[in-house]
């Protein structure tokens, strides 16, 4: 696992240099999120995974899925993993590649759990907020996670702000048992 990890973050530092010293940060972006989206389909996946089929029948497949969708230098990239035995590690290399130029545009990702889904309202509070902590600017994970019982839990990178009904709970039992 270790070894997808550094190969899809390699990857994903090549394709951001050439785009930044190209100017085609936007296009890279647009093209990887459209193969990340025909990467998907679990079938797929799993073709290009597979040891036996030849190389030259995955190329002329995603070839054909990606259309002409995807730009030559994206495809490039991705049939380059996929030659390297690497196809495992694209998914990744994605989100690698998304992290990097989030950090160029100065976004933090934030991931937002709470026990509802949360209105246009609440979403903009939220993000205001969060934005007034780090100073950059937000783009926002939601997921519902019942569990909570009632709040928010956000996590931005190693920090994780919890101000759940649940973490709450915890904290008082905690110094109940304490005493």
């Amino acid at each position: 696992m270790a070894r997808r990890e550094t190969a899809a973050r390699r990857y994903a530092e090549a394709a951001f240099d050439i785009g930044r010293s190209d100017g085609t940060l936007d296009p890279w972006e647009r093209d990887l999120s459209r193969l990340a989206a025909l990467l998907e389909s679990a079938e797929l996946r799993r073709f290009l995974e597979h040891p036996a089929v030849p190389f030259a029948r995955k190329e002329s497949v995603l070839q054909q899925v990606a259309g002409g969708d995807v730009s030559r230098e994206a495809l490039a990239l991705v049939l380059l993993m996929v030659r390297r035995g690497r196809p495992g590690a694209i998914g990744r290399m994605i989100e690698h590649f998304g992290e990097l130029l989030r950090r160029e545009r100065g976004i933090q990702l934030a991931e937002v759990r709470s026990a509802l889904p949360l209105d246009e309202g609440q979403r903009r509070a939220v993000e205001e907020r969060l934005a007034a902590i780090t100073g950059d600017r937000i783009e926002m994970r939601e997921m519902v996670d019942e569990d909570l019982i009632g709040g928010i839990a956000v996590r931005i990178g190693d920090t994780l702000y919890d101000a759940s009904v649940r973490s709450r709970l915890e904290r008082l039992r905690a110094r109940m048992t304490a005493v």
